[in-house]
């Protein structure tokens, strides 16, 4: 007897995890945001007044804000399918001691690999 194949829609399937951090007595994952996930975030960047045009922050303030939206984009709980936080909690991230802490990581994941890292060891051998 052959068994039915179950079809599911690839939706909110996990994000790929750069990171895992512990934050308090957790283990939180802080994961490399798609494409729409970008664009999301610096478009409401963008419609929050914080970056100018060409996606700068405008002042001291916007960019810290900027900071603590990357960390609301890439902060997951351990397996990278559910974010932790939502952009209601925009005010409480930027106040926390752990964004300050883990912010070069939320930048690394949130900009995705550098060409280096993404070439790896594809370079061809001379023979």
């Amino acid at each position: 007897m052959t068994a039915t194949p179950t079809f599911r829609k690839p939706i909110g399937m996990p994000r790929k995890e750069h990171k895992r951090i512990r934050l308090g007595d957790d283990d939180y994952a802080i994961c490399e945001p798609t494409q729409g996930d970008k664009i999301s975030m610096l478009d409401k960047a963008q419609r929050a007044g914080e970056v100018n045009e060409k996606g700068q922050p405008v002042d001291g303030l916007a960019a810290y804000n900027f900071i603590a939206r990357v960390a609301i984009t890439c902060l997951y709980f351990p397996g990278g399918a559910r974010r932790v936080f939502t952009d209601e909690d925009l005010e409480s991230v930027r106040l926390e001691a752990w964004l300050e802490e883990h912010q070069a990581d939320f930048i690394k994941a949130f900009g995705g690999p550098t060409l280096e890292e993404a070439k790896g060891n594809s370079e061809t051998t001379p023979s």
